[in-house]
């Protein structure tokens, strides 16, 4: 059973005090059936899903429709718009939108609404990730209210994917920019739920909004606490002070022993990964990065850090209909006949080296994150024992932020469960290096992998997207950026008398768990 709520001490006495100063903030415990409260450790810098990268957090996916959603098996099917034709060859998309949409504010929503979102993010370049997935597009018209037509140089195959991106109002951001940090804070969507107060570093509060054109969602308000710590949020959830929180695979055991708690586990395209800075002169021979791949056993990191709730990961499309197997396993043979390829040497257990300098490399991760810490800690011992000499050093993510291109080699994650190009293009291709604006942290680059994922967007033959993604691996086993580590089954507490969640595959964080909150009652 769930604990009353006590002060147990300057943790807990902190975040009863934020909770007492917010007005959604603090509401949860079940006190109301209405509300729903839920604690994540994510929290986004902005709220416009134009500027978001493949990752909608909880609250843009609550507030926001694009003209495509994602169903159950994360296919496309239709959101804002009702239907839509695809001309033969691939380079026209009409859509006919749902009559009488309405934005939060009761402004009707139109056809010129997406021909804005769609023109300002084009038009951002760098200032929107997104913008990658439009240079294709011509002209986006709107004929009249309902129509939108799109016109494309190229085919582009994930275009139905693409345009799962919210819809931005115009009449709210005509004359701004679509950086607009207040519209950031303070978006006006036209999705389940409206969002009443957001306070960063604390919590999102959002009503239902009876105009959403499925109807007003069951839940009458969703609060989302933002808690990064992984020890506070369950903290809040055994305390009352959230009805629900994202937890860390070594706390499941303790959700399971409250009967008040039911604990969904979801299968997710969410991997881990040491993101390898090419910029390094480390990882300049693609052996050395072939070797470090050989060196880590991920079933035991399966096993002893995500407790069996992931599998080992060999690439980026290991949940992908267009996986190809790769080679990468614990193999110490491996990495000898590799690194001594590469020309380097070892001294018993000493560390490889070359010209008598140590191979030697720090590892980061953001320190808030206990999961990410824990995997850098056995991947650096994992790796120490085959010769490589890490040094551990998570760092506070504010300022993993702002030093991205200074880090040697980071514990990152990423992977959507959506179209393949949504989960590859930005962080392989080298058009979306780190100093491009892009989401290539790891600036990597990398001719063959550029051409293979360019022809997995260019195409709409099925057989032919199957090829390049094929190619795009094995591009990827020879010159690999990443060492691939697991991939992350999420999990989340929620009341035992939650109705509604339905399963399917997640994105990275877990997010995706909300999309169909609409649907969502507390039944007693």
């Amino acid at each position: 059973m769930r604990k009353p709520v006590v002060v147990l001490g300057a943790l807990t006495a902190l975040t009863l005090t934020a909770g007492a100063a917010g007005c959604g903030g603090g509401d949860g415990g079940g006190a109301n059936r209405d509300t729903f409260t839920y604690a994540i450790g994510d929290e986004p810098e902005t709220l416009n899903p134009a500027l978001q990268d493949e990752h909608t957090d909880p609250v843009t996916e609550l507030v926001f429709r694009g003209l495509t959603r994602h169903d159950a098996a994360n296919k496309a099917v239709p959101g804002l718009a009702a239907s839509w034709r695809v001309s033969r060859d691939g380079r026209e998309y009409t859509f006919t939108l749902r009559k009488g949409l309405t934005w939060h504010d009761g402004r009707p929503l139109t056809s010129r609404d997406v021909r804005f979102t769609l023109d300002a993010v084009r038009r951002a370049g760098a200032d929107a990730p997104l913008s990658r997935n439009f240079r294709a597009v011509e002209t986006v018209e709107a004929p009249d209210d309902t129509t939108v037509r799109v016109r494309l140089s190229r085919p582009f195959a994930p275009l139905l994917d693409a345009l799962a991106v919210g819809v931005l109002p115009e009449h709210v951001l005509r004359g701004k920019k679509i950086t607009d940090a207040d519209f950031g804070r303070r978006p006006v969507g036209a999705g389940p739920f409206r969002l009443v107060a957001f306070k960063p570093g604390r919590y999102a509060e959002l009503e239902s909004f009876g105009g959403y054109y499925e109807g007003a969602p069951k839940l009458k308000k969703i609060v989302i606490k933002y808690v990064p710590d992984d020890t506070a949020r369950l903290v809040q959830l055994r305390n009352g002070e959230v009805d629900a929180a994202h937890v860390q695979p070594q706390q499941a055991a303790k959700v399971r022993g409250d009967d008040d708690l039911r604990l969904e586990v979801h299968p997710t395209a969410d991997y881990r990964a040491l993101m390898l800075n090419m910029k390094q002169p480390v990882f300049a021979d693609r052996r050395v990065r072939q070797a470090l791949n050989y060196a880590v056993d991920r079933d035991a990191i399966v096993k002893s850090v995500v407790l069996g709730y992931g599998r080992p990961a060999t690439g980026p499309l290991d949940e992908s209909p267009f996986k190809i197997e790769a080679p990468f396993k614990l193999d110490p043979a491996k990495v000898n006949e590799l690194m001594r390829a590469a020309g380097y040497t070892r001294d018993g257990n000493a560390p490889w080296s070359k010209g008598g300098t140590p191979l030697t490399f720090e590892l980061s991760t953001f320190a808030e994150d206990s999961l990410r810490v824990a995997i850098l800690n056995v991947a650096a011992t994992q790796l120490k024992q085959q010769g490589f000499n890490v040094v551990p050093k998570p760092q506070p993510k504010e300022w993993v932020r702002s030093h991205w291109g200074d880090l040697q080699a980071f514990v990152v994650g990423w992977g959507t469960p959506y179209d393949a190009d949504s989960s590859v293009f930005g962080p392989f291709h080298s058009s979306e290096a780190l100093d491009k604006g892009g989401s290539n942290y790891g600036t990597y680059a990398n001719a063959d992998v550029d051409r293979a994922l360019e022809r997995g967007r260019d195409t709409m033959d099925p057989a032919e997207r199957k090829r390049a993604y094929a190619d795009f691996q094995r591009a990827l086993i020879e010159d690999p950026p990443f060492v691939w580590i697991t991939y992350l089954q999420t999990l989340n507490a929620v009341p035992a008398d939650l109705t509604g969640p339905r399963r399917r595959t997640l994105g990275h964080h877990g997010y995706g768990f909300f999309w169909n909150a609409e649907k969502w009652a507390r039944s007693s």
